[in-house]
C-alpha cells in the first residue's frame, strides 16, 4: 500500500513531477488511518492528492497520499431538491452528468474540470461565477489525529480559491444539495463547453489556471500584456490560447516550471505593480502545501 521512491508526473495533469519518499493509495478509511500513523511516527509531511489538476511536483521527501479509492456516490431526489453523497476520489465530472441529466443548479458550469470531488472542495473549485462550495452541505473528513469529523457548511471558511482544507484534515466524503434549475442547463453547457474548446488548451498537458485572478482583474489579461502568452522556458510554456495556462509541450520539468512563473511574476510586477499569486500548488520537500501530522 505504501510505495517508496515514485515518480509523480504520472498523478498530474499537466504530466510533471519529481520523485516522492513515499505514496500511498489507501482503499478506506482504516488504510488511510494506517498511512496518517505512518507519516506521524517517522515524521514525515502529508500530501492529500486528488487528481493533481492544479499540482505541480518538485521532489517531495513526504508522503503523497491519493484519494482515488474513495469513490462512493449516492443521489436521492426530495421535496424537489437532489441530495448527492459523494467520495472524496469521484471523478467532479460524474456530478456534472448529474447536474445535466436532472437540470440542477450550478455544477454543470465545471464541466471540463479534471478533478476530483475532494481536490475540487479543497481549493473551492470554481468557473463562470459558480464555486464548489456554493451548494456544500457538509463535508466528512479525517483530521489529523486520525479522527473523522463532520462539519456543515456554515462551519468552514470558503474564499476565492480555496478552503480549510487539508488544514483540517484529509476530505473522505461531501455532501451536495442542489435545487433545479429554472434555466435550460444542457444550452448553457454547450456554450460553456465550446468557449473552454476555444480559449483553453484542453488537448495538451495542462495545470489549469495557473495564477489566481487579482481582485477586479483577470491574470490571464495581465500576463498577456506583458508578452507572457505563448512565453516558453524549456518544455514548458503559457499557453497559446490563453496566457493564464501552463502546458508542458514535452519533458517539462519542475525547475523549468519554477522558472517561468518567477519570469511572469516578475513582469507583471514590473509592469503593473501587482503581484501574482498561484492558484497551481508547487510541492516539494520545504514546501507549505506538506501538512506535517507529527506534532500538530
Amino acid at each position: 500500500m505504501i510505495l517508496r521512491g515514485v515518480s509523480l508526473s504520472p498523478y498530474t495533469t499537466i504530466g510533471i513531477g519529481g520523485i516522492g519518499s513515499y505514496f500511498a493509495l489507501p482503499k478506506d478509511l482504516e488504510e488511510l488511518r494506517y498511512v496518517l500513523d505512518f507519516a506521524k511516527d517517522r515524521g514525515l509531511s502529508i500530501f492529500p492528492l486528488g487528481r493533481g489538476a492544479n499540482t505541480i511536483f518538485g521532489d517531495f521527501d513526504g508522503l503523497v497520499v491519493s484519494m482515488k479509492n474513495f469513490r462512493e456516490l449516492r443521489v436521492k431526489e426530495r421535496d424537489n431538491l437532489f441530495y448527492v453523497w459523494a467520495g472524496s476520489g469521484v471523478p467532479l465530472k460524474e456530478l456534472v452528468r448529474i447536474a445535466l441529466k436532472e437540470d440542477l443548479d450550478g455544477m454543470y458550469k465545471l464541466a471540463g474540470f479534471p478533478a476530483t470531488v475532494g481536490g475540487a472542495v479543497a481549493m473551492n473549485a470554481g468557473a463562470f461565477g459558480y464555486e464548489i462550495s456554493q451548494h456544500l452541505k457538509r463535508v466528512i473528513f479525517l483530521d489529523w489525529d486520525g479522527q473523522i469529523q463532520t462539519a456543515n457548511r456554515e462551519e468552514l471558511t470558503f474564499a476565492y480559491r480555496s478552503s480549510p482544507f487539508p488544514e483540517l484534515g484529509i476530505v473522505v466524503n461531501a455532501e451536495f444539495v442542489f435545487p433545479k434549475a429554472d434555466y435550460r442547463t444542457k444550452q448553457e453547457y454547450s456554450v460553456i463547453r465550446s468557449r473552454r474548446k476555444a480559449t483553453q488548451p484542453i488537448n495538451l498537458p495542462t495545470c489549469g489556471s495557473t495564477f489566481k485572478n487579482p481582485p477586479g482583474e483577470y491574470a490571464g489579461r495581465l500576463l498577456e500584456k506583458v508578452g507572457m502568452r505563448g512565453y516558453r522556458v524549456g518544455g514548458v510554456s503559457f499557453s497559446e490560447k490563453h496566457a493564464n495556462f501552463l502546458v508542458n509541450l514535452g519533458g517539462g520539468t519542475y525547475e523549468q516550471v519554477v522558472r517561468i512563473l518567477e519570469e511572469a511574476k516578475k513582469r507583471v510586477y514590473e509592469e503593473f505593480g501587482i503581484e501574482l499569486q498561484e492558484e497551481v500548488r508547487l510541492v516539494e520537500s520545504g514546501s507549505p502545501y506538506g501538512w506535517k501530522v507529527c506534532g500538530t
